[in-house]
């Protein structure tokens, strides 16, 4: 399995997951495959930068069934958290083995995933 991410547009109290928008063709949504989870977006690297959202990816609950659901007030906060990290991708890169480049195409994913969650104002569920 791997992780993906996708815009979804509030609806009162609906699961995330109900009112999901399409992706544009082309959309690469892919953010790592299911062991990044913890060893990337949930380890000590990533965390020691400070990083609050993607870090609970690794922190499976019943209730978030290990999704990461970002609301559209919280976008602005996740934007900065992906910005940060590609700021910091060597230290990433040397601290959890991954290539840099990788992580950044990642990033890159979910930046434009936030881009399509403002345009709708929706947010953004990564699963």
């Amino acid at each position: 399995m791997s992780l993906d991410i996708s815009v979804w547009i509030p609806d009162d109290d609906a699961y995330a997951g109900r009112d999901i928008v399409a992706d544009p063709p082309g959309t690469s949504t892919g953010v790592g495959a299911e062991g990044l989870r913890s060893e990337l977006w949930g380890s000590a690297a990533v965390r020691r930068l400070g990083a609050t959202f993607l870090p609970r990816l690794a922190d499976i609950t019943d209730e978030n069934r290990g999704n990461l659901q970002v609301p559209p007030g919280q976008l602005d906060a996740f934007e900065r958290e992906v910005a940060l990290l590609a700021e910091n991708v060597e230290q990433l890169s040397a601290g959890t083995g991954y290539d840099a480049d990788r992580i950044l195409r990642y990033l890159a994913n979910m930046r434009h995933a936030v881009q399509r969650a403002t345009v709708v104002r929706g947010g953004i569920v990564i699963w």
